[in-house]
């Protein structure tokens, strides 16, 4: 549940600020998959740091 709300929260979030048409869109996609890539990254660290 912890990487799908980040996923789901990042990409909402980029969707949400697009403007620039087609072109646009294209820069939000790639943004939210780097910027949903690393949070997962990220999470996946601290929780098996605190399971550990």
């Amino acid at each position: 549940p912890v990487f799908g709300l980040i996923i789901a929260v990042v990409s909402c979030q980029q969707g949400m600020r697009t403007t620039g048409g087609a072109v646009g869109v294209g820069k939000s996609t790639t943004n939210a998959v780097v910027i949903s890539m690393v949070g997962v990254y990220v999470a996946d660290f601290l929780l098996a740091r605190l399971m550990r």
